[in-house]
């Protein structure tokens, strides 16, 4: 196969099937129904990319590699996160990220530069949102994920240790169900943003901060809501207990780990891999 033959489009309801089924293979962790039907329509601020093999005389597509990430604000980020970004001002707080919940290439389509262009296309909506930083948390036996993020000029920032709890058995060691996250990230300068839109929002942005600093002091103003903000999916979710090995969006790496914001896990400097990039 050619790279001719690979096209990049959003994932659409019609690649359901597919996208289920490469998360099964390629991921140790069960992922709910939710999470997909967020993914295929775009809700809760969830974006995506596909990688498709088209045949064009069989006039049909095959989904061969995926991208899915989220925006959200700094508010609801792990403080230890925001942290190892250098983020942790509340003048920051109506900032935004994007958090990449999964990306994968199914193995007979793997080392074609198909997951780099993936991550490109993820950066290039961060850019265009004008968020702050695009990150992500690497299971520690990931290997192949660590060079990838380098490659594509992601920092390397902390260690989080026992990050991951994983209990389906598909594991690499199946006695071991704790596993380290090692945080990446790309941080993006928006001052190098000439246009209009990026001028406005540098100038709003320490009244628009405030605004939301002052209201997170006063619990009787009305505030705005939504799936993932940190009261109600505190009220309705609440973490990952052990033993669970099924999660949802709002279950992946620092998306429940916001509401353990007094619990911050054991932070230390970033061991570099052995792997070459």
């Amino acid at each position: 196969m050619s790279r001719q033959d690979l096209a990049y489009r959003p994932i659409v309801p019609e690649d359901l099937h597919d996208l289920r089924a490469a998360h099964q293979a390629l991921f140790p962790i069960d992922y709910e129904s939710h999470f997909y039907e967020c993914v295929i329509h775009s809700r809760d601020n969830i974006f995506s990319w596909a990688a498709v093999c088209r045949d064009v005389e069989m006039q049909s597509e095959v989904l061969v590699g995926f991208v899915t990430a989220r925006t959200f604000r700094l508010y609801d980020c792990s403080l230890t996160d925001r942290a190892c970004m250098g983020l942790e001002s509340r003048l920051l707080d109506q900032e935004t990220v994007v958090y990449i919940l999964t990306l994968g290439v199914t193995d007979q389509y793997r080392h074609l530069g198909i997951a780099s262009q993936l991550i490109q296309r993820v950066i290039a909506s961060a850019q265009h949102q004008l968020c702050r930083a695009v990150y992500l948390h690497v299971i520690e036996y990931n290997l192949a994920a660590f060079s990838l993020y380098r490659r594509s000029k992601f920092e390397e920032l902390a260690v989080l240790r026992n990050f991951y709890f994983i209990g389906t058995g598909r594991q690499p060691d199946p006695n071991k169900n704790s596993y380290d996250a090692f945080l990446y990230a790309f941080l993006i300068d928006i001052s190098y943003n000439a246009s209009p839109l990026a001028f406005l929002n540098a100038t709003y942005a320490p009244f628009r901060s405030l605004l939301g600093q002052l209201q997170a002091c006063m619990p009787w103003a009305p505030r705005h809501s939504n799936y993932f903000s940190h009261a109600v999916r505190q009220r309705s979710y609440g973490p990952i207990k052990p033993g669970r090995s099924s999660i949802q969006p709002q279950d992946h790496g620092m998306l429940w780990r916001m509401f353990s914001r007094n619990q911050s896990p054991q932070l230390q400097p970033a061991v570099r891999s052995q792997t070459t990039g």
